[in-house]
């Protein structure tokens, strides 16, 4: 007998609240951590934003080195660099402060702290055979929401393919999200790690993986981006609402997905990125209101119900398919307000790699969730419309 069965795998531990690092050393006693590496990046470390991790580690008597050797769309390469520095460090847990790439980078050299072997051989889900050490994770942006997953991307050094690493021990023994260190991050950050918490939020809610729980979380979110986030890219130090509520979606939008899965915009994102170093937000960010607009006649209504959320006034008397429409439109309204770039033709990627760019999103992992079904020219069409700027929403609103 098949049974129709569904799995959510969350953290145990969620810590949430403004200036909650200052309970890093706490919690981690209280998790028999004795010696930490810290993974993270030299920007975050410059900034003097692990200096409340850092004390409150020392408090509790907990030792601790730092590899700072992360980069953005970290590779096998980094991951190896940062489970020697394990190693030599003698360590026996693991935490991630950073954004995204930090994050994954610890969850996946957390990985060969307890396997052998090349990090790439544990791609896929469910490969890793021995429990890892204890983790930890801080993000510093709102934000790729990967403290609370169970997911990490690794970009082959050799490929510049982004592979996904998926398993339930990758999860946070603690997940501990404050706010405040989201503040540290550039303006143009939390721009498109703000965008990227939208993006997930809405391929969850699409997602034909969607849950109850992981899509009253997406839809949630997806209204605290909508009211919050223009406040938080132009924060001064005079609007922690808006900042904390951002942390929150991102939190939010990070459990949704890793239950719902994700879409196109995703399986795109990752070639883009991998091929031409672009950011992972921006990427997201440009293509979101594209594939919203692909995706809009397989699921109007929810198409209706975001663009609600985003503060839409939406007239239920009208098709939904049209209606629709205006989640399309408040996204790329919501993304030009923020200074993100209409097209791809304004980032690094080229317009002659479309046909590459496409050939390889369909075996991306993330495209199981999209609602409508690809093809090949389907992913190219999409492509096209995000480097030439073209939307059906302006001839139709």
């Amino acid at each position: 007998m098949t049974v129709d069965s569904q799995m959510w795998n969350v953290p145990n531990r969620v810590l949430f609240g403004w200036g909650a690092a200052a309970e890093t050393g706490r919690y981690a006693d209280t998790l028999g951590v004795d010696r930490a590496l810290l993974v993270t990046d030299k920007n975050i470390r410059a900034a003097g934003v692990l200096e409340p991790v850092l004390d409150s580690l020392s408090k509790h008597d907990v030792e601790c080195e730092i590899f700072d050797g992360v980069d953005p769309d970290p590779t096998d390469r980094i991951v190896h660099e940062a489970a020697r520095a394990y190693d030599e460090a003698n360590a026996d847990s693991i935490l991630g402060v950073g954004g995204g790439s930090s994050i994954d980078t610890a969850k996946a050299a957390s990985i060969l702290a307890t396997n052998d072997g090349d990090v790439l051989n544990y791609k896929g889900f469910g490969q890793v055979d021995s429990e890892p050490p204890t983790r930890i994770y801080l993000p510093t942006t709102a934000g790729t929401g990967s403290e609370v997953g169970h997911w990490t991307i690794v970009k082959d050094s050799e490929t510049n393919i982004k592979e996904e690493i998926g398993d339930v021990s990758l999860l946070a023994d603690l997940a501990l999200i404050d706010p405040k260190l989201t503040t540290s991050a550039p303006t143009s950050v939390r721009a498109t790690t703000g965008m990227d918490v939208l993006t997930h939020a809405v391929e969850a809610y699409v997602s034909i993986k969607a849950q109850s729980q992981t899509s009253a979380l997406a839809i949630d979110a997806i209204e605290k981006v909508g009211e919050n986030l223009r406040r938080a890219v132009e924060y001064r130090g005079d609007d922690r609402d808006a900042i904390t509520a951002m942390a929150h979606a991102s939190t939010q939008a990070g459990m949704a997905f890793n239950g719902a899965g994700l879409g196109a915009v995703h399986a795109l994102a990752h070639q883009i990125g991998g091929l031409f170093d672009v950011p992972h937000g921006l990427v997201n960010a440009i293509l979101l209101p594209y594939v919203m607009e692909y995706n809009l006649p397989q699921v109007p209504d929810k198409m209706v119900q975001i663009a609600e959320a985003l503060g839409e006034d939406v007239d239920h008397s009208t098709p939904p398919r049209r209606e629709g429409y205006k989640a399309i439109r408040a996204t790329r309204e919501l993304a030009a307000d923020i200074r993100i770039p209409r097209t791809l033709a304004e980032t690094q990627a080229e317009i002659d790699a479309i046909d590459r760019l496409a050939e390889r999103s369909l075996n991306d992992g993330s495209l199981t969730g999209n609602p409508r079904k690809t093809d090949l020219r389907d992913m190219q069409g999409i492509l096209t419309r995000a480097f030439d700027g073209e939307f059906e929403y302006e001839t139709v609103l």
